[in-house]
């Protein structure tokens, strides 16, 4: 088992500002709402994507994953958030438990142990979701020993083509977790994404989010009216990305997803393609563009392809630009675990020595 004891401690930010707070919970709530909306499309075309949800989409809830009844849908109630999540959250446990330092074999064994039960306390029975690589990449016996180095035999193996989502799928806490820090935040980042996902452009995609969500939280990049300057955000999200990668070809790539200002262009429910990591995070970048964070998860989630990992990347950094006021209530209020998630947080928040008064936005909205 993972061992935090002889860990060093890990200096702690002084307590965020009440904005800086509230910019926090919109990026983490904002990754799990969009992860729910986007399970009601995810695997789906396009078009049918639209067939299901098209007359909807202006008034879109949970409660329209009925509209589509598949064995894909209903492995999850409605409201719940999937994998994508559930690996975010196991993070934010790793911090906790290790004082805040990143330990990517306490992170391997949280992770190794959702994959079998799941969250027991949600009524979980084994971890829902699992990708591909990750799941190669776990189930090796000699995986707790070296992390980093199982992850990089799987991608060798697989002839250094594989690049798929579920590292940067998680990353939104990581962006949280010493935001003042932007050189600490891309270490981070690629030290998580690396447990599992191995190839450049994972590390890459993870920086990139993590660090503009970082950059945000700074405060950074904004213009005299107080509103982010978004090719600035994108910039410094490219210069810390880039690092990851070697050739020039690599990096044209990675400016081609991070500035993509047509979601159609993104392509995704591309066959055979809709995990690619870039995928998730173009989408990101292309949400952070945007101005109503309803509109443009719904957007996201009528593309159809990786749908929740796309809405989860594109909800953190859309939710990190806006703030809470803009997340929809009833997308916040009616998350089905959201009172388990905040006592995650506050679990958190408490290992920071932060504070956060804990009480929901509209009380007359019952959480479950």
């Amino acid at each position: 088992m993972a061992s935090c004891d002889d860990r060093p401690v890990t200096a702690h930010h002084e307590q965020p500002s009440p904005e800086t707070i509230n910019t926090i919970l919109a990026t983490i709530y904002g990754q799990c709402i969009g992860d729910a909306i986007g399970l009601l499309s995810e695997f789906l075309s396009k078009q049918e994507a639209k067939e299901h949800y098209g007359s909807v989409a202006k008034i879109l809830e949970y409660e329209h994953k009925q509209l589509c009844k598949d064995a894909h849908r209903l492995s999850w109630k409605e409201g719940d958030w999937t994998d994508d999540s559930d690996q975010m959250i196991l993070i934010m446990r790793s911090l906790v438990d290790c004082d805040g330092k990143v330990n990517p074999v306490d992170f391997a064994t949280k992770l190794t142990e959702w994959i079998k039960h799941g969250y027991k306390e949600l009524g979980d029975h084994a971890g829902l979701g699992l990708g591909t690589t990750t799941a190669k990449v776990t189930s090796n016996y000699e995986y707790l020993r070296d992390p980093h180095e199982r992850a990089r035999l799987v991608w060798e193996r697989n002839g250094k083509r594989v690049a798929s989502n579920g590292a940067v799928m998680r990353t939104s806490i990581v962006g949280v977790h010493m935001y003042w820090s932007l050189d600490d935040v891309a270490k981070n980042s690629r030290e998580i994404a690396k447990t599992t996902h191995y190839d450049p452009r994972c590390q890459a995609s993870t920086v990139a989010v993590s660090v503009a969500i970082a950059s945000m939280l700074q405060g950074k990049h904004k213009d005299w009216r107080g509103n982010f300057r978004v090719n600035d955000i994108i910039l410094e999200a490219y210069e810390y990305a880039s690092a990851c990668l070697e050739t020039d070809e690599e990096k044209q790539e990675l400016t081609f997803y991070l500035k993509c200002k047509r979601i159609k262009n993104l392509k995704l429910d591309e066959h055979l393609k809709i995990g690619y990591t870039y995928k998730s995070m173009g989408t990101g970048f292309w949400a952070l563009k945007q101005d109503n964070f309803r509109k443009a998860i719904t957007k996201v989630m009528l593309q159809g392809g990786d749908a929740d990992t796309n809405a989860c990347v594109g909800g953190a950094l859309l939710g990190c630009k806006l703030g809470l006021s803009a997340l929809p209530e009833s997308w916040l209020m009616k998350l089905l675990h959201k009172d388990w998630l905040d006592y995650e947080i506050k679990k958190y928040f408490e290992m920071m020595k932060w504070e956060w008064n804990f009480q929901p936005k509209d009380k007359r909205i019952e959480t479950s």
